[in-house]
């Protein structure tokens, strides 16, 4: 059987959505996946300047993007934030530091605990913490079950990883191609 981390802090840190880590996602380049996470919920990419580069720090990116005036979200956003949450993550271990960092979590399972009631991207581990770690209380609806799409994709893409799937950083593209063009002599 796998082993399990099932706690992205300390040694994992490195998998959770906090984590600041330099990487592009739709052109721009962002300091955390919370980041890019929240800045995707907007329709207009005007509009995600304030998440973008290192000035947004990851906790302030949840609260910014909490703030997100219905106006300017995207439609398609309960449908799509897994597509794009997949894309971030392929994005930030795209990059070798954080690509070997994944693969040395080998097969282990993936879970993204939490003490914050989160039963879509984690699992709420809040009934089993003793009284003084429950810093949000304690939810009858946290069974230790939950949906854990965060691990579920990080899983996936240390999968793709091992199938040689995103072996370059994945950058934008801010000048025309010009490999095919050859030099004047």
């Amino acid at each position: 059987m796998p082993p399990i981390i099932q706690s992205f802090t300390a040694k994992h840190a490195f998998l959770s959505p906090l984590f600041r880590s330099a990487f592009y996602y739709d052109g721009d380049q962002y300091n955390s996946p919370a980041a890019a996470f929240e800045a995707a919920k907007t329709l207009r990419r005007e509009d995600r300047v304030s998440f973008v580069g290192w000035n947004c720090k990851p906790w302030n990116a949840r609260k910014l993007g909490k703030n997100t005036p219905k106006s300017w979200m995207r439609p398609d956003w309960d449908a799509a934030q897994f597509d794009v949450m997949m894309e971030i993550q392929r994005s930030k271990f795209s990059w070798p530091i954080l690509r070997e960092k994944l693969l040395a979590t080998d097969d282990a399972q993936l879970l993204h605990g939490n003490a914050f009631h989160d039963n879509v991207w984690g699992i709420c581990l809040c009934q089993s913490l003793p009284a003084g770690k429950q810093k949000y209380g304690v939810s009858s609806r946290c069974t230790g079950d939950g949906g854990n799409r965060l691990g579920l994709i990080l899983m996936q893409v240390r999968q793709e990883i091992h199938a040689g799937l995103h072996l370059s950083p994945i950058v934008p593209r801010c000048a025309p191609d010009t490999t095919d063009v050859p030099f004047a002599a």
